[in-house]
């Protein structure tokens, strides 16, 4: 993968889970019932998408690094 790909996958995961955390993207998941691992479900949806958040950015980080080893070549 590219540079510029995966800054836009990046980006495009970014705005989805920014419109899925927030009102009103949250409406349809704002439940307390089931509980998951003792938590409210909308904690958990919203717990998801940070994960999430984390293992995007840690990809993109070693796209960049990739990227930054092969122009230093």
């Amino acid at each position: 993968m590219n540079l510029k790909t995966g800054r836009a996958l990046a980006w495009t995961y970014l705005v989805l889970a920014i419109l899925a955390v927030t009102w009103p993207g949250i409406l349809p998941f704002a439940r307390i019932r089931p509980l998951i691992f003792g938590l409210p479900f909308s904690m958990v949806w919203i717990a998801a998408w940070v994960a999430g958040c984390v293992v995007v950015f840690g990809l993109l980080e070693l796209v960049e690094r990739n990227y930054r080893t092969e122009r230093d070549r």
